[in-house]
C-alpha cells in the first residue's frame, strides 16, 4: 500500500513539474494592453468631455474617429454636458411643460449658446469693452431724457489699458434732442435681432416710430392721452402701458389712434412683453396679468409675488420661463403655460443701510439669463 502512494506521488509530481516548466506553446508571456483614448470606457471619456468646450467636442473631438461621433451624437450626453456647467442649476428650468411635447429642445445648439455665454462672462476683461461718453444727455439715463440718440458701439474702440474708455468729444450717429416733450419711460424694437424700427414712450402721452433705415426719423406718433410707462411690440402691433392703467394697441399701418384697450390693473403698467400671441404685463399695484391678443380677451389677472414693499420692473417671456425682476434685487419664477407664481430667487441681497438693488432688465437666452441692475452690475 506505502509502495503504492509513494509510486501516485512521483506521478504527480512528474504532472505538476510539466504544468511548471517553460512551453513555448502554452507558457506565453502576457503583455498588458497599453491605455489608448479610443479605447477608454465610456464614463472616462465623457469625463474628460466635461472639462472641454462644446464647440471643441463637436468640431474636432467627434471627428476624431467613429466611436467619438457616435458618443458625441447622443443627447444624454449633452444633457450630461451641460448639467456640469450650470453650477447645481438645470435647463430648463421647467422641464415638464406643455411645449415640449411638441418642440424637442436641440440639446447640441443649446449647449453652444451656453458655452459661448459662460465664456463671454467669464473673461469680461477679454470679451467685452467698457465705454463711458459723457455730456450727451443733461438728466439720469433710465431709459433716455427727452432727447434720444443712436449709437453704433461697433465703432467705438476702447483705447484705455484697462479696457475702459471716457469719451467727452464723441458724437453719436444720430441724436434727437426735442424726441420728446417728456421724459422717456421705455423703448422696444420691432425685431431684437435686427431692428428696423424702434418705438420709445414717453411721459408727453405718446409712443414714437422711429425708422432706423431713413436715419432715425420719426414716422409715427401713437397718441395715448396719458403718461406711456412701457411699451413692446408684436409683429405689427405696438402695445402700450400707460398711467391710467390701460394698455392700448396701436397698429402702425392704421395711424395713430389706438386700435383697441383694455385694463388688467389697478396701479400703472411699469412693464410689458410678449410670447406668441400673449401679452404680459406688471404693474404698480404688484400683479401680474396675461392678455391674448387675437382672442381679445384677459386670460389671467390678480397673479401676484410675495414682493413685500418692492414692486415689479421688467419682464422676460420665454417658452421656458416667465421670470419678473422686482424693485429690490428678487427675481420670481411665473409658470409660463399655468400662470401661476412658482418661486423666488434672491439675485442681489441688501447690504444693511444700503438702499435696495432693482432689476433693471431681464433677458432670456437660449439657456442663460442676463439681468442688469441700478448698481451697474449685470
Amino acid at each position: 500500500m506505502c509502495d503504492t502512494l509513494e509510486c501516485l506521488k512521483e506521478h504527480l509530481t512528474d504532472i505538476e513539474n510539466e504544468c511548471l516548466s517553460p512551453c513555448t506553446e502554452f507558457n506565453i508571456a502576457y503583455e498588458p494592453a497599453k491605455p489608448e483614448l479610443e479605447s477608454l470606457p465610456v464614463e472616462v471619456f465623457l469625463r474628460i468631455c466635461s472639462f472641454l468646450d462644446a464647440d471643441f467636442l463637436i468640431q474636432t473631438v467627434a471627428k476624431v474617429c467613429t466611436r467619438f461621433e457616435s458618443i458625441l451624437a447622443d443627447v444624454h450626453m449633452w444633457k450630461c454636458w451641460l448639467c456640469s456647467k450650470l453650477d447645481g442649476g438645470c435647463y430648463p428650468p421647467l422641464p415638464n411643460l406643455k411645449v415640449y411635447n411638441d418642440i424637442d429642445i436641440d440639446w447640441v445648439d443649446l449647449s453652444l449658446e451656453v458655452a459661448k455665454e459662460k465664456r463671454k462672462w467669464d473673461n469680461v476683461d477679454e470679451t467685452m469693452k467698457h465705454i463711458v461718453v459723457k455730456d450727451v444727455h443733461y438728466a439720469s439715463v433710465d431709459t433716455v431724457d427727452r432727447g434720444m440718440a443712436l449709437w453704433n458701439v461697433l465703432d467705438i474702440k476702447p483705447n484705455g489699458t484697462n479696457n475702459q474708455t471716457v469719451y467727452t468729444d464723441i458724437k453719436p450717429n444720430h441724436i434727437r434732442s426735442d424726441a420728446h416733450a417728456g421724459w422717456v419711460w421705455d423703448l422696444t424694437a420691432d425685431r431684437v435681432d435686427n431692428a428696423s424700427i424702434i418705438y420709445s414712450a414717453s411721459w408727453d402721452n405718446t409712443v414714437k416710430a422711429w425708422d432706423l433705415q431713413t436715419g432715425f426719423t420719426c414716422i409715427e406718433t401713437f397718441q395715448c392721452r396719458i403718461s406711456a410707462l412701457s411699451v413692446v411690440s408684436c409683429d405689427n402691433l405696438v402695445m402700450a402701458g400707460l398711467y391710467s392703467k390701460k394698455i392700448l394697441s396701436f397698429d402702425l399701418r392704421t395711424g395713430p389712434a389706438p386700435i383697441s384697450s383694455y385694463q388688467a390693473h389697478r396701479g400703472p403698467v411699469l412693464a410689458l412683453d410678449s410670447y406668441n400671441n400673449k401679452v404680459a404685463s406688471v404693474s404698480e399695484d404688484k400683479t401680474l396679468a396675461v392678455w391674448d391678443r387675437v382672442a381679445g380677451k384677459t386670460l389671467v389677472t390678480d397673479v401676484k409675488m410675495p414682493t413685500e414693499k418692492a414692486f415689479p420692473v421688467c419682464v422676460s417671456w420665454s417658452q421656458a420661463a416667465l421670470y419678473i425682476g422686482d424693485s429690490k434685487g428678487a427675481l420670481h419664477l411665473i409658470h409660463p403655460e399655468e400662470h401661476k407664481y412658482l418661486k423666488t430667487h434672491r439675485m442681489w441681497s441688501e447690504p444693511f443701510n444700503d438702499p435696495p438693488c432693482k432689476i433693471t432688465g431681464c433677458l432670456q437666452n437660449n439657456g442663460s439669463l442676463v439681468l442688469c441692475s441700478d448698481r451697474g452690475s449685470v
